[in-house]
């Protein structure tokens, strides 16, 4: 919208350079001073757009530094946490082989047991093989010691075998309370590192959403920046348009009035000095580009300035008719005297005015009281001189 309302007016002023030599000298200085508040304003957008930039900028480094870093923690979470799986799968794994184990334990002690119980009930309940048959069958006393050391040794072996696949089987079950201690103490830390994981992945995508923003903010800096130097060429090539009319419609009216054999009772020729200084003092600004004392940037000083105490009596450069004597915007209090062939001064940012529109003065007379109204940072008299409307350098004037 802003871009918008800019292009109009700038189209509106471009329009009137058309019409430049029918133009009055104070809607010309108008005009020209709205170009230079719009270059001005335009200039402090472009500040504004840099620092933008310059502060994306910083941000985009800051943050590619922390998401550096974040990564790095991010690559080592991911291992821990691949890690633990693999301790975790190696468990159970061992939990697995282990639980075959404790099978194979169970089945050969179930076995062993129907054997020997089988053994017991043979003994003692189907009488089978009872004492009494180990002393009938017994051929004498030392057959029946021997019957009877074998049976002890058969039971005894059946046993031990029995204890001892006792004590395999509450071993791999002890293996297995372990093995299982340990995997819920893997799952705890794979949980963990999960976890861990999980926050720095958010981290990551925090900073990353940052670093996305500050990327956008420096491309709309840069397409501002770009936009605002593109308006400001277009204000600058506009500021030479109108001056270069100017010069044109100048030098047709200075030959149309040579061709009439008609004039002015004033010739001014850049250099001879027939313009007087208003003022005594000392120049405190020249005439072009510079940077503004109160904005703090570039713009086109159309004028001098000539530092001088308040209230110090201000004189007309030459004879001629005040055509703007009241408030200048900018100018603060103005004095505008178009002295004929296209030549006029303007005296600003006075504390008082000694004429009015309309009046006619001569070289020396007193015009104003020196001031600093308007944009001013302390009393001087700006002092300019314009050529069909176009400032140039007064020293060439004076």
């Amino acid at each position: 919208m802003a871009n918008n309302k800019l292009s109009m007016r700038i189209a509106a002023v471009l329009l009137s350079t058309t019409m430049l030599a029918s133009v009055p000298l104070t809607t010309i200085y108008a005009e020209d001073e709205d170009l230079n508040n719009q270059l001005s304003g335009i200039q402090q957008q472009m500040e504004e757009a840099g620092n933008k930039k310059a502060n994306a900028e910083v941000t985009i480094t800051n943050v590619s530094e922390q998401l550096h870093q974040i990564q790095v923690e991010l690559d080592q979470a991911t291992a821990n946490l691949k890690n633990y799986e693999q301790q975790r799968m190696a468990v159970e794994n061992e939990i697995v082989k282990n639980e075959k184990l404790l099978a194979e334990a169970q089945a050969r002690l179930s076995k062993r047991e129907g054997v020997f119980n089988k053994r017991v009930r043979d003994i003692y309940i189907n009488g089978r093989l009872s004492y009494l048959e180990v002393i009938i069958g017994a051929k004498d006393f030392s057959d029946f010691a021997n019957r009877v050391e074998m049976l002890k040794r058969i039971i005894d072996a059946d046993i031990k075998l029995i204890s001892s696949i006792k004590t395999e089987r509450e071993e791999i079950s002890q293996r297995k309370a372990t093995l299982e201690a340990d995997r819920a103490k893997v799952v705890e830390l794979e949980n963990k590192a999960r976890e861990a994981q999980a926050v720095i992945q958010k981290k990551k995508d925090e900073q990353s959403a940052i670093l996305a923003q500050a990327q956008n903010d420096k491309a709309v800096a840069e397409q501002m920046q770009a936009d605002l130097q593109a308006s400001s060429d277009a204000i600058r090539a506009m500021l030479q348009q109108r001056a270069a009319e100017r010069a044109a419609a100048a030098a047709a009216a200075a030959q149309a009035a040579q061709s009439s054999g008609g004039g002015s009772d004033y010739t001014y020729v850049q250099g001879t000095g027939q313009l007087a200084w208003p003022v005594s003092g000392v120049i405190t600004s020249g005439f072009g580009w510079r940077e503004h004392p109160i904005f703090g940037r570039q713009i086109f000083h159309s004028g001098i300035d000539i530092g001088v105490d308040e209230g110090t009596p201000v004189h007309a450069a030459d004879s001629g008719t005040v055509v703007y004597s009241g408030w200048m915007d900018g100018y603060g209090y103005a004095v505008v005297i178009d002295h004929g062939n296209g030549i006029s001064t303007l005296c600003a940012h006075n504390s008082d005015l000694a004429v009015s529109e309309g009046q006619s003065v001569s070289k020396g007379t007193v015009i104003a009281y020196a001031g600093s109204t308007g944009n001013a940072t302390g009393p001087h008299v700006h002092f300019e001189v314009r050529v069909n409307g176009d400032p140039v350098n007064p020293l060439g004037y004076l």
